[in-house]
């Protein structure tokens, strides 16, 4: 006589909370050979395999989810065009947004890594789809979208490809100029302090680049050292530190900080702007643009058809 029906076996949950996590990226098929194509596979589906229900991977787990982000960031985003990188995020985020504190951990991580300046994977463009995502998503109120409005309308200033704000200058002499006067095809703007090492150090590294030399050399490339302040006396003190031909200027009405035409959370911060003043890169770090003028000045060779003999 049948006494008893096991209808169902009852997991150890305890066991099951403290079990350890792992994550492992979808793998990349095969016929994706060139990096550009691998990373724009990444870039659909690299969170395929990842659990967006499991709050452990923002608790006990949460370095293995950030991690995976940073790697997420580095197998991306310097492979694929942005508009390919700005869907990931906001792919990334959809499925975050179910879950409270994943959203909350998502958002915070893209906020350490990508805007805060003293970050070296900070990139205001990649963060601006994690803002705008901030603020169409039904998920934070009205006060909890009024920082990252702030924070988008910061980074939303003077974007590569958007005309740059005209700086206004006062120069040792006392003679005035601005930025849209400066007549060569490319200035580099170079926003310093006052007895700053790291600004120091990145004058010396950019007076001695040889490409940023020879630019200067053949007359296209004006280098604009801006001290963003009014004390001018203090200002003329420091100007030894930086190299006599570059244009010097301070901001004798504060411009810059009044108006908030620049975003300068961190100094010293470079910009390139073209000869139509638009914004080629922003806060860009000094790699970036010597590979910008090495291709200028060594475009790649085209291969012309032999003719048939």
């Amino acid at each position: 006589m049948l006494t008893g029906l096991i209808v169902g076996c009852r997991p150890n949950s305890q066991q099951d909370t403290d079990a350890p996590r792992t994550f492992t990226p979808v793998d990349v098929p095969a016929e994706y050979r060139q990096p550009q194509a691998r990373a724009a596979y990444l870039a659909l589906h690299y969170w395929d395999r990842f659990d967006f229900s499991d709050t452990a991977f923002v608790g006990s787990a949460a370095p293995i989810t950030e991690r995976a982000l940073t790697d997420y960031f580095e197998a991306v985003f310097p492979h694929v065009p942005y508009d390919v990188a700005a869907a990931s995020i906001r792919n990334l985020l959809d499925r975050a947004v179910t879950n409270r504190a994943m959203y909350a951990f998502f958002t915070s991580k893209m906020e350490q890594y990508l805007f805060n300046p003293a970050s070296p994977m900070r990139n205001d463009e990649y963060f601006i789809p994690t803002l705008q995502h901030m603020l169409a998503t039904d998920s934070l109120d009205r006060f909890r979208k009024a920082r990252p409005q702030a924070m988008l309308a910061e980074v939303s200033k003077n974007r590569p490809g958007t005309p740059a704000a005209d700086i206004h200058y006062t120069t040792e002499t006392g003679t005035t100029g601005s930025l849209y006067t400066l007549k060569t095809d490319f200035v580099l703007i170079f926003f310093h302090n006052l007895d700053c090492g790291n600004c120091r150090e990145l004058a010396a590294a950019i007076d001695a680049s040889p490409v940023i030399r020879e630019m200067t050399r053949r007359g296209r490339l004006t280098i604009l050292s801006i001290y963003p302040d009014m004390a001018a006396d203090m200002w003329r003190q420091h100007l030894t530190q930086f190299p006599a031909s570059w244009t010097h200027g301070y901001d004798p009405n504060l411009e810059i900080a009044n108006r908030h035409t620049y975003s300068l959370r961190l100094l010293p911060a470079l910009y390139l702007v073209d000869h139509d003043r638009h914004v080629v890169m922003k806060d860009a770090a000094l790699p970036y643009i010597e590979q910008y003028f090495a291709a200028l000045l060594s475009p790649p060779t085209i291969m012309q058809p032999r003719a048939n003999k």
